[in-house]
């Protein structure tokens, strides 16, 4: 069971800690787009937590968890991509990408 998960598993802690350092970045730059960008990192991070405890436990309800955290990361890294040059935006992009990949391939393995 936790073979399906096993990509989702592993980039979701990634991307929930880029997400973080992200949110109190832009979030104390005093700069409203920025701002938005922690609101949308905080989204993203929350889903991943949650998505992170349903797969461990094997839920039922794992597989659109992890749909709708594909599209927070998704939402997040389109959001990060604003600012190419700002190193934890950067490192927030790459990360959600790769988890909104890996969380796309087990909402769709997970539910069968």
């Amino acid at each position: 069971m936790f073979v399906v998960y096993e990509d989702c598993l592993s980039t979701t802690p990634k991307c929930i800690a880029a997400a973080e350092r992200c949110a109190v970045v832009c979030g104390t730059s005093g700069d409203k787009e920025r701002e938005r960008c922690a609101m949308l990192a905080r989204d993203c991070a929350d889903v991943g937590r949650l998505v992170e405890i349903l797969m461990l436990r094997g839920s039922a309800y794992a597989p659109d968890v992890c749909a709708l955290h594909a599209v927070t990361c998704d939402a997040f890294a389109d959001y990060c991509a604003k600012w190419p040059n700002d190193s934890c935006c950067k490192e927030a992009m790459n990360a959600a990408r790769a988890c909104a990949a890996a969380c796309r391939t087990c909402s769709t393995r997970g539910a069968a």
